[in-house]
């Protein structure tokens, strides 16, 4: 029986459930649809004049398989860049001047002592304080805490706002105070449990990892990207699903999903009027605020969780300099902001420090990340306004003062899914939903994890529980012929 599969929504996570459908069950008919008019979601490159600008993420954490996995899976493993290794160095902004990231960070928690006590980051008290984690005994019972509380808790106040916390918003975009620590980084816990101080339970984390990976040694770039971008990734799966037999449609937006007789009826949007196809099995891979309504038809519990999620807007501010002056000034990849400092910039990343070929020979492209939780208005100013605001934060920060000869700015609105006290609970609550909802799956960044590698092993996931669904309607329709 050929099964007919729509997967909704065509950024990486819906690209990766369609491609692991088609790679798994060649005899699936299966369509990707996707409203806006490219594909790629927040996976966003673009070349102007030389400069190779990514307007969201700009690489993934090697650590995770799925994302080198998929790679190599789809031939792009030979494409993989690493940082430039001569300017591996990141900063801390604290009170106008930069300090350099301590080495020896793991999971957010600092595990060598020598680079923090000579850090100008931490004072000698709060190094103290942080040293006082390996005497604390681990807090009782199992009830979930925020990120903030843990590590302040644990580290101290100091180490968690000076370093922890603008660490943890360049990943969530969030308050600490509001983030989950059983959805954001349940291993801290833990270790805590388990080795008696989260510091020795890291370390010894990590050398199990070390142990598990053959302990060759051998240092680990951290991210990755391609040569001309994370655009290759699109393209390449793209070309692939088509090359398999699917359907990619851009342009279209599916309006409504209900049951019928035979699996379920979608409505799309067109230019010329909506259209319907009867479809077996569905894949949402959209924002929970955009498959929410999508979802209620079939059921209104699922729904309702996803909706529960909170998200923050951000907008990227790319500009490119001609002037080599400002290229000698970004020795590292960049900088992250503490929440104390009450700065309009999150984060700088200085794109052609950290890759090579992102800006013509002598020239300099960084990007600065705006707007956070508790600080969305900024996001509601005109884009010259942010770019002045990027422009004087360069002036103050780097005494960078010629001026940008591009500037692009990318605006995601409602784009990163705060794992807010209670989202272990939201999404048990939608996979328990859907458990009732054969042939339909939800998959996205507002799951288990933010990261490319997590939206991928999140679509792949989807397409596995439809996969397993129409299997049994299969087994259960033969059973009854018989």
């Amino acid at each position: 029986m050929h099964q007919r599969v729509l997967v909704i929504g065509g950024g990486i996570t819906g690209l990766a459930a369609a491609h692991h459908l088609l790679s798994d069950h060649p005899e699936y008919a299966v369509t990707l649809v996707e409203r806006d008019t490219r594909l790629g979601g927040k996976i966003l490159t673009v070349e102007q004049d030389g400069y190779v600008i990514e307007g969201g993420p700009d690489s993934m954490l090697d650590v995770k398989p799925r994302g080198v996995g998929l790679s190599r899976e789809i031939g792009l493993g030979d494409r993989l860049l690493s940082p430039t290794e001569a300017t591996r160095r990141s900063f801390v902004l604290r009170k106008g001047k930069l300090h350099r990231i301590p080495e020896g960070l793991t999971g957010l928690v600092p595990t060598k002592l020598g680079p923090i006590a000579r850090s100008g980051l931490i004072s000698p008290r709060g190094k103290a304080r942080m040293l006082g984690d390996y005497l604390r005994r681990p807090a009782a019972g199992d009830e979930d805490e925020s990120l903030a509380a843990f590590m302040t808790r644990r580290l101290g106040d100091e180490v968690y706002t000076n370093l922890i916390e603008p660490l943890m918003a360049g990943i969530y975009a969030g308050d600490g105070r509001a983030l989950s620590l059983e959805a954001t980084f349940p291993q801290l816990r833990e270790a805590e449990l388990k080795h008696g101080s989260l510091i020795k339970g890291v370390l010894a984390q990590r050398q199990k990892a070390e142990a598990q990976s053959g302990g060759n040694g051998a240092k680990r770039p951290g991210f990755v990207t391609y040569d001309t971008g994370l655009r290759e990734l699109v393209d390449t799966l793209a070309d692939r699903i088509t090359a398999q037999g699917g359907e990619i449609r851009t342009g279209v937006a599916v309006s409504l999903l209900e049951r019928c007789q035979h699996g379920y009826r979608v409505t799309i949007d067109r230019d010329d009027g909506p259209e319907t196809m009867r479809v077996d099995g569905i894949i949402l891979a959209t924002q929970a605020w955009a498959a929410a309504p999508l979802l209620e038809p079939l059921d209104h519990r699922a729904s309702a969780a996803l909706d529960h999620i909170p998200h923050v807007s951000n907008a990227i501010v790319a500009l490119g300099f001609d002037d080599p002056t400002v290229a000698e000034r970004l020795n590292g990849f960049g900088y992250v902001v503490p929440r104390t400092e009450h700065r309009p910039v999150m984060a700088m990343t200085w794109l052609s420090s950290k890759w090579t070929g992102r800006a013509p020979e002598g020239k300099a492209l960084i990007r600065a990340f705006v707007g956070r939780a508790g600080q969305q208005d900024i996001l509601q100013c005109p884009d010259d306004t942010l770019i002045d605001v990027v422009r004087k934060e360069l002036s103050e920060v780097l005494g960078i003062t010629a001026k940008p000869e591009i500037a692009r700015i990318f605006h995601w609105d409602g784009g990163m899914p705060q794992y807010t006290m209670g989202h272990r609970e939201r999404v048990a609550s939608l996979e328990t939903a859907l458990g009732g909802i054969s042939g339909v799956a939800v998959a996205g960044n507002m799951i288990r994890g933010v990261g490319l590698p997590d939206c991928i092993a999140s679509g792949e996931s989807a397409a596995d529980k439809v996969v397993g669904d129409l299997a049994g309607v299969e087994e259960v329709a033969t059973a009854s012929v018989r």
